[in-house]
């Protein structure tokens, strides 16, 4: 039998021999020594986990396949450890973002520009967070970054104006997603508004994606021209006697596309592209992985929380060992 010797000269014509206990055994036609494969609890180990969190087997399933019970097949799972981000430095473009598991959630950092041939993972840090983010979650993940040699070149982000201005301080150029920005245009105005002003300021929005930052100035200047006094409009509450604007949702649209405006066409830097830095206009590429796993994971609901988090850090490993 090719590349398979005796342990106990090293004799070469080996020969199999039958199986005993699912186990296959040989035997030596030279020297006459038998012996049988030793177990290899690890790569179970491993196989086990890669059907269970990533071929989306469940416990029931695993049970009847290997015919084990529930408990065994459980206790395996829980001991089992996941691989850890393994770090290559290099100079990256990083999105951020957190997406939540009920009242815990996981802030991600994802190169959308990985390598994966040259060993570059996509998922370049990962934290789980108790409560809701704060902007020295995203602080740590940068210093983390950082202290492992990475050099960020950019980073996209969902809006979190704590944020931008955190990473503006560490001179890191910061693209606004598009995609969150247009969700807050939708919030304040509808996707079917009934005012003429919210009908061409939705417009106005819709084309951003269209658009280069001169090109959306002028068309806000030009809808302010004809809509600032009507913007300002005031009106005064009965009880209370304080004044208020009458359009306060517009207004809420109109000064945040003003406000961001300046972070929405990063992408289109052309000092950034000349330095060969390449970036996305939205998040999409972390949440689009956010939605797969969340999906993945709803297979095993029910599972405790130190299950999911093991499972999670598989994904982002995207190891089994």
């Amino acid at each position: 039998m090719a590349n398979k010797s005796c342990p106990q000269f090293h004799c070469t014509n080996v020969i199999k021999n039958g199986v005993w206990h699912g186990r296959q055994r040989y035997l030596c036609r030279d020297c006459g020594c038998s012996w049988q494969n030793t177990t290899r609890p690890q790569r179970f180990s491993n196989r086990l986990w890669k059907e269970y969190a990533f071929e989306l087997r469940t416990l029931k399933q695993l049970v009847k396949q290997y015919g084990k019970s529930r408990k065994w097949i459980q206790s395996q799972l829980n001991a089992y450890e996941a691989a850890e981000l393994p770090m290559r430095s290099r100079p990256v473009t990083i999105i951020m973002d957190v997406t939540y598991f009920s009242s815990w959630g996981v802030l991600v950092a994802l190169d959308p520009y990985a390598k994966t041939g040259r060993d570059e993972y996509p998922v370049v840090y990962y934290n789980f967070i108790e409560s809701t983010e704060k902007t020295a979650d995203y602080e740590a993940c940068i210093t983390e970054l950082q202290a492992q040699c990475f050099t960020i070149q950019a980073a996209v982000i969902d809006g979190r104006r704590g944020v931008r201005d955190m990473l503006l301080a560490q001179g890191i150029p910061v693209q606004q997603c598009q995609f969150h920005q247009l969700q807050t245009i939708t919030q304040c105005l509808t996707k079917n508004p009934k005012l003429e002003p919210n009908k061409q300021l939705r417009e106005i929005a819709l084309c951003i994606t269209k658009t280069t930052e001169r090109g959306l100035t002028a068309a806000l200047d030009l809808w302010y021209e004809q809509y600032g006094e009507w913007l300002k409009e005031r009106y005064r509450e009965p009880i209370t006697k304080h004044l208020r604007y009458q359009h306060s949702r517009t207004r809420r649209a109109y000064f945040s596309l003003r406000r961001n405006l300046p972070y929405l066409f990063t992408y289109q830097d052309q000092a950034l592209a000349a330095r060969g830095i390449k970036l996305p206009n939205t998040t999409n590429a972390l949440d689009g992985s956010f939605g797969v796993w969340k999906t993945k994971l709803k297979v095993h609901r029910g599972c405790s929380k130190t299950l999911k988090t093991k499972i999670l850090r598989s994904f982002f490993s995207r190891k089994t060992d």
